[in-house]
């Protein structure tokens, strides 16, 4: 079918059900249709597949091997139809990108971001391993197959997955270059669970470095040493020397999760719900908001961040970075996931985050009205907005509700005057970043003490990084590293 036709088909209604609303790809197999379900209201994907493909018969046995699956990480299948040219596979429609893309748009992970989807990876991969009296293979583990769909790993193209004894059937084999195990580029190799563990240490090397690893392995002295050394197991040319097992592999990942128990568990039990506002236009509200919404993300804390006043930030950093909404009117760039303000008027489907920052701009009002869990006010520091600030911080405090003062824009060596009632102790002062998405060294450092002491989250730091414990012991005696700092009682 050519184009044209393509065109005319989105609108039709395959099967009685399947209201076709657009295209979502095409490829050598077939075309990928969006639909809505119309008893259902729900979105699904629809791939479609001329019966005349060569390989037509690949992807019924991947439909095969999806349908009865039944995991967070993998796709479900929720029906198979054909007519008369072609079948169609009807399954999950899922909103994400790739580990791929991700690491090319934004360069590579953090460690614990590496590591959190290192674990949702092998819990997936443990899942098909021993989903039946033969383990499912995959046998093409590689970014571009792995889906980020709001901080969810999702396992994509079962097209070369077979059981045990078929994977070890004679033909041909395929796989990644770079992912794909050494046993795959022989045809006398003996594939095993083991051949999957070769690809998850290639994938967690690539969103760590942004590299895929060279044989034989040697990692940079600059590398984690903990998880040099787990990739380096993963990776090994004989495969008795690998992981055992993709549970193995993940009960060692989580060993090494870089956050406080406690609070991770704290953060994924429950809602945290910051809200920030300024003291007055410009105090920079968005600027910090950003920067602490890229920080937990790349320390495992996923988050959303929420325009909650009509500035056009949102609207103007969709354009600028070409970004697509999906079905909760979110979007993203560089790993930053942001909803827009869209006004009272529109009501869409709450998504699914836990920890949310929102945006009040200089609504300080609005912001304590809304009973967050935690406000954060971001006051302009200049001297000429003295008046301003004080009034601001006197209202936060009379707030009742556990709070942080950022000080933004002050020079050295100004004293500030607090309300009488204000602690010292949840006051900061931001230094000067000009990119949120990319904080410095010192930048990092304030985040890390804005969590710990006004947010109450424990961060590790990672090796190599020094003097974080005299800037706190600077900054609790009202002192900054090189820049004087005083907190006076009005």
């Amino acid at each position: 079918m050519d184009r044209q036709k393509e065109v005319v088909l989105v609108s039709a209604v395959l099967f009685g059900k399947y209201q076709l609303y657009g295209i979502l790809g095409t490829g050598r197999a077939g075309t990928v249709f969006l639909a809505v379900h119309l008893g259902l209201e729900e979105y699904r994907a629809i791939k479609r597949v001329p019966k005349s493909f060569l390989k037509f018969e690949d992807l019924r046995r991947e439909a095969l091997v999806l349908k009865e699956l039944r995991h967070p990480g993998i796709p479900i299948i929720y029906d198979v139809e054909e007519d008369e040219f072609y079948s169609y596979l009807i399954e999950e429609y899922l909103e994400g990108e790739s580990l791929y893309d991700l690491v090319k748009k934004q360069g590579h992970l953090s460690r614990a971001l590496t590591i959190s989807y290192g674990i949702q990876l092998t819990s997936i991969i443990s899942y098909l391993h021993l989903a039946g009296p033969n383990p499912i293979l995959h046998l093409d583990l590689q970014p571009k197959n792995l889906l980020l769909c709001h901080d969810t790993i999702k396992l994509i193209d079962f097209g070369l997955a077979a059981s045990l004894a078929d994977a070890n059937m004679p033909g041909e084999r395929y796989g990644t270059v770079g992912c794909a195990a050494p046993e795959q580029y022989s045809k006398n190799g003996v594939l095993d669970v083991r051949t999957d563990i070769y690809a998850i240490g290639t994938i967690i090397h690539y969103l760590f470095t942004g590299e895929f690893p060279k044989l034989p392995y040697k990692p940079a002295a600059s590398m984690d040493t903990d998880l040099a050394a787990l990739i380096k197991r993963c990776i090994k040319k004989e495969k008795e020397e690998r992981f055992s097992s993709a549970k193995e592999l993940e009960e060692r990942l989580r060993q090494l999760e870089n956050m406080g128990t406690a609070a991770k568990d704290r953060l994924q039990s429950s809602s945290l719900t910051i809200a920030l506002a300024g003291s007055k236009s410009g105090a920079g509200t968005t600027h910090i908001g950003i920067g602490l919404s890229v920080y937990l993300r790349n320390h495992g804390y996923p988050n959303l961040f929420e325009e909650k006043n009509n500035s056009g930030m949102g609207a103007g950093l969709g354009d600028y970075a070409s970004a697509k909404r999906d079905q909760y009117g979110l979007m993203r760039c560089r790993g930053f996931v942001w909803k827009p303000y869209y006004g009272p008027g529109v009501k869409l489907k709450d998504p699914p985050f836990r920890v949310r920052i929102l945006d009040y701009g200089k609504d300080l009002e609005q912001a304590l009205g809304a009973g967050p869990d935690r406000v954060i006010l971001i006051c302009d520091g200049s001297s000429w907005s003295r008046s301003s600030t004080f009034f601001s911080v006197e209202q936060v405090v009379k707030g009742r509700i556990p709070y942080g003062i950022v000080y933004n824009h002050a020079a050295g060596g100004i004293r500030i005057r607090l309300p009488e009632g204000a602690a010292p102790s949840r006051c900061l002062k931001a230094p000067y970043y000009p990119d949120p998405f990319a904080p410095d060294a010192e930048a990092e450092d304030f985040y890390k003490v804005f969590l710990e002491e006004i947010l109450e989250i424990k961060i590790r730091r990672k090796k190599g990084i020094s003097g974080l414990a005299g800037w706190i012991a600077q900054r609790l005696t009202g002192m900054l590293p090189g820049k004087d700092r005083t907190f006076g009682k009005g």
